[in-house]
């Protein structure tokens, strides 16, 4: 069960304030195995269903997918356009507009790797609440299992505002993997907003069409 790949984040001394991540550490949540099936309904960016149809859901990877009533559906196998583990963590910043994930190291040298980007469709969060600034998860292919290390990763400038990036270790298992990303915001003068990265899929988040 997805839900089962949640933790909450509770901040020292303000225990009212939680919120739902993706795991960061031991564990193998992110893997799903060598193909990638994904569905859900979709929705426009103001949170309203989205009405359209597409015949073809046209991705960077390949695999095959249409939108059908408002809910989508795609499946794909091994990508047709892997490059250098370190090549995709660059692009993943290029298209995230911040640098978080290319200076980080990992432990597999050789590891070839692919990120799943659709032309008009993300998975994320729909609207921010109190405990939630941003949330969006990515879908990454490797080809061997393999771990991403950040560590003193410097503060990152999201929609014009610092935010303190947690450490954070992914270990990514052979094949499709899920990582998440949450924004958690600022609490007063004391807890400034802080981004934590982990494997693992939420149920937080929708299919958006821009």
């Amino acid at each position: 069960m997805i839900k089962k790949r949640l933790i909450w984040l509770v901040p020292v001394l303000v225990m009212a304030f939680a919120v739902s991540a993706c795991k960061s550490g031991d564990d193998d949540e992110g893997g799903i195995g060598l193909t990638l099936n994904l569905s859900g309904d979709v929705y426009n960016k103001d949170g309203s269903p989205y009405t359209g149809n597409k015949d073809a859901l046209i991705s960077n990877v390949g695999g095959s997918g249409t939108i059908r009533g408002g809910k989508m559906s795609f499946t794909v196998n091994t990508p047709n356009n892997m490059k250098s583990m370190t090549m995709v963590l660059i692009d993943m910043d290029r298209r995230l507009g911040y640098n978080v994930f290319s200076p980080a190291g990992y432990d597999q040298a050789d590891t070839m790797a692919a990120e799943l980007v659709f032309a008009n469709l993300t998975r994320k969060i729909l609207s921010a609440g109190t405990s939630v600034a941003m949330e969006e998860i990515k879908y990454i292919y490797v080809d061997k299992d393999c771990e991403v290390i950040g560590k003193d990763i410097p503060p990152a400038t999201i929609n014009g505002i610092s935010v303190k990036v947690s450490n954070f270790t992914l270990k990514l298992k052979k094949g499709w993997n899920a990582i998440g990303m949450v924004v958690t915001p600022a609490i007063g003068d004391t807890l400034s907003p802080t981004l934590v990265i982990g494997t693992g899929d939420s149920d937080n988040c929708k299919w958006v069409f821009e």
